[in-house]
């Protein structure tokens, strides 16, 4: 071959590999769609794509999505992180499906709030919500009835007819019959109590709602008070400006977080693994606060009062109830076989 042949073969080669040289590498991030993509996509991940020249590709969707995603890819996954609740997350978990995140791999890991750290290391929380009580106080002031303070409260007659709460097929649901058995000597092991006082709150009930969605019955004055998180409440009274307050029962809240896992033998662990602990990092943690009203899991993230507000944050988070979703999940069937025979007759 001449010279001139070689150099054009060679001119050639490079311009065919060019592009696969200059390809950034890639980590796959499994999470919400919607209002969350885009945060994701125009705030929180182009500082890390940055910082470690990769590209991060996004695949939108829900929790019970990623869980039988995982199950069917079981092996030769796809996905190097998945975002899930903390109930299908757990279930993630226990089908081994995810990869532990060991303080090596999570070098925020002394900075992050106990409660954040899921069981067996399996992942760690971006946000801290609680599940509580929310109510309209101008509902409640011109009827003459005090607020709510406790679990109880949902069978108290005062608030007969004006009762709107999830069934047990969403977690507002779930967790209400959690912590009546725990407000009455019980538990999630000894959920009798839980499905006595139950029984009681039916007698409220103007709706159990299939979803977990109350803002049209709060708009509509069907419902007074209602079992909800904070942020969504948060969200729902900065968009419409509607009057609503949350309380912490003097119970406990129990803690629901969107939980970021490792996925086991992910195409790129380790570039997830960074990812997550971006995710968590100081910086990143106030963003979600000011603008998700997540609460931080991260100790050193430090906010204004006004930022904080309606936020759970350092004291608060401390009222926060861990629930066992081994035993939910385990459970929950037959709960709601006899939920549906002895509370939504």
């Amino acid at each position: 071959m001449s010279r001139s042949m070689m150099t054009a073969a060679f001119a050639a080669a490079v311009t065919i590999l060019a592009p696969v040289v200059a390809q950034a590498e890639e980590v796959v991030f499994a999470c919400w769609g919607g209002a969350s993509q885009e945060n994701f996509q125009k705030a929180i991940l182009p500082p890390f794509e940055k910082k470690y020249g990769v590209k991060v590709q996004y695949v939108p969707g829900g929790s019970t999505y990623f869980v039988s995603q995982l199950q069917a890819q079981k092996g030769s996954p796809e996905l190097d992180v998945a975002c899930m609740d903390d109930g299908p997350q757990s279930i993630a978990r226990d089908l081994g499906l995810l990869e532990p995140l060991t303080p090596a791999r999570l070098v925020e890991t002394p900075d992050i709030v106990p409660a954040a750290i899921g069981k067996d290391a399996s992942g760690v929380g971006y946000g801290l919500l609680a599940m509580g009580l929310v109510y309209n106080p101008k509902a409640l002031a011109d009827a003459g009835i005090a607020p709510p303070t406790s679990w109880n409260d949902l069978a108290d007659p005062r608030f007969k007819g004006h009762v709107v709460m999830g069934t047990i097929d969403n977690t507002p649901g779930l967790f209400a019959l959690a912590m009546l058995a725990r407000a009455n000597g019980g538990g999630v092991d000894n959920i009798e109590p839980g499905f006595a006082k139950m029984k009681e709150v039916a007698a409220n009930i103007g709706s159990f709602v299939k979803g977990t969605d109350m803002t049209p019955y709060f708009q509509q004055g069907e419902a007074w008070i209602s079992v909800w998180t904070n942020s969504e409440m948060n969200r729902f009274v900065k968009a419409s400006g509607f009057p609503l307050e949350f309380v912490a029962p003097k119970e406990g809240a129990p803690v629901v977080m969107p939980m970021l896992s490792l996925v086991k033998g992910g195409p790129n662990t380790e570039m997830g693994a960074k990812l997550i602990d971006y995710l968590v990092s100081s910086d990143v943690q106030k963003q979600f606060a000011i603008n998700s009203k997540l609460g931080p899991v991260n100790t050193k993230v430090e906010l204004t009062e006004a930022e904080a507000k309606g936020v759970i944050y350092k004291d608060a988070a401390k009222s926060l109830v861990a629930l066992d979703w081994s035993v939910l999940n385990k459970m929950r069937p037959e709960w709601t076989r006899r939920w549906n025979q002895e509370i939504e007759r």
